[in-house]
C-alpha cells in the first residue's frame, strides 16, 4: 500500500479534495473552501512546499499544514525560528499506514530548510483554525504526536457564555464607581480613542492584536463592523485597557500589566458582554486562554468547553 501513496506539495486543483478531506476527518471542526482559502491559500506566509498532499491515484487521503513566518505583523517580535503546524489529517480508512509520519517528516524538512528550530502545534497568527491539538475529540492525533518526539508543555482552554444567564455582581457596579473616583472611565469606541488605543497595543500587546484591532477599527470606518463593538478603559487620554467581540465570538481582551489586580478587566468584560446582550446575542465564545486567566472570564458567566495541548519538539 505504502508503494501506491505519493506525497507532494499542494496543487490549485487540490483544494476541493483537502477540504473535504477536512471536514471528514476533523469531525467537530467543519471548514469550507472559502475559509481554507481566506486563512491558507490567501496568507502572505503560506507555502505550498510547507503543504504536503498524500494521494492515493487521484484520491488525497492525506495533508498537512505546515506555517513558517515570512512577515512580521507590525511590531511582533520575531519567530523565524519557529515553524507552526496548524492541520494535519489522515483518512480513516489509510491510517496507522505510515502516511502521518511522511507528511510530518516532510513538514520537518521544510521547517529545518526555513531555519526553524523548533516545531509547535499551536496557534500561526494571523490565521489558524485551532489554538492546539484537542485532547479529546483528537486525541488520537495528540498521541501521533508524542511518537514523533512532541511534548505539551502548556494547555490552552476554549471557553462560553450563555448569555442568557448573564448577571452583573454588584461589587462590580461599585468597582466601575470607584475606579471612576480614581480617574478611570470606561467607553465604547470612538475615534478620539483610535490613536490612544494603538499606543496602547503597541505598548502592551504588539503584533497580532495591533493588526487585530487595527482592521476591527478600519471596517468601523466602512460599516462593516456593525454587529461587533470595541470597549476601552481610559486613565485621561492614555488606554490602559480594551475589549472587543465580533458577532458572537469574544475578544481579544487586556489590559496594560501595570493596572492589572484593580478590577478593570473585569469591568471591561460585563460592559462587552452586557453590550453583545443588548444586540440580542445569546452567546459568547472565544478559542483561547489559559487556567490563569480563566478566572477572570468565570465573571461572565465563561465555562470551559475544550482543552488544546499546544505541543512542541526541538528540530536537531
Amino acid at each position: 500500500m505504502m508503494d501506491e501513496v505519493a506525497i507532494r506539495p499542494f496543487e490549485s486543483d487540490d483544494l476541493d479534495g483537502v477540504v473535504a478531506l477536512l471536514n471528514k476527518e476533523l469531525t467537530v471542526d467543519p471548514t469550507t473552501s472559502e475559509i481554507f482559502q481566506r486563512k491558507v491559500l490567501l496568507d502572505a506566509n503560506f507555502d505550498p512546499l510547507g503543504a504536503p498532499v498524500a494521494k492515493v491515484g487521484d484520491h488525497i487521503v492525506g495533508f498537512a499544514l505546515g506555517m513558517h513566518r515570512k512577515y512580521l505583523m507590525e511590531d511582533q517580535k520575531p519567530d523565524f525560528d519557529r515553524g507552526y503546524i496548524s492541520l494535519i489529517a489522515v483518512e480513516r480508512e489509510f491510517q496507522r499506514k505510515g502516511i502521518g509520519t511522511r507528511l510530518w517528516t516532510h513538514l520537518q524538512d521544510f521547517f529545518r530548510r526555513k531555519g526553524a528550530k523548533v516545531a509547535i502545534c499551536g496557534t500561526f497568527a494571523p490565521n489558524y483554525f485551532l489554538p492546539g491539538v484537542d485532547l479529546v475529540a483528537y486525541a488520537g492525533a495528540v498521541e501521533f504526536f508524542k511518537k514523533m518526539g512532541f511534548t505539551v508543555p502548556v494547555t490552552v482552554i476554549s471557553m462560553n457564555s450563555n448569555l442568557l444567564e448573564l448577571k452583573t455582581p454588584v461589587w462590580i457596579i461599585e468597582k466601575e464607581a470607584q475606579l471612576a473616583e480614581e480617574g478611570i472611565q470606561f467607553d465604547s469606541f470612538k475615534p478620539r480613542y483610535i490613536l490612544p488605543l494603538l499606543d496602547h497595543l503597541r505598548r502592551c500587546f504588539p503584533g497580532d492584536w495591533q493588526r487585530y484591532l487595527r482592521d476591527s477599527m478600519v471596517r468601523k470606518t466602512t460599516g462593516d463592523f456593525d454587529r461587533g463593538e470595541i470597549y476601552v478603559a481610559m486613565e485621561g487620554e492614555k488606554c490602559i485597557g480594551f475589549c472587543q467581540h465580533e458577532h458572537e465570538r469574544f475578544g481579544p481582551f487586556g489590559v496594560d500589566e501595570a493596572y492589572r489586580g484593580r478590577g478593570i478587566g473585569a469591568v471591561l468584560l460585563l460592559k462587552c458582554l452586557r453590550g453583545m446582550r443588548a444586540m440580542g446575542m445569546n452567546n459568547a465564545w472565544f478559542m483561547s486562554t489559559t487556567d490563569d486567566a480563566a478566572r477572570v472570564y468565570a465573571y461572565g458567566g465563561f465555562k470551559e468547553t475544550r482543552r488544546h495541548a499546544v505541543m512542541r519538539k526541538e528540530l536537531d
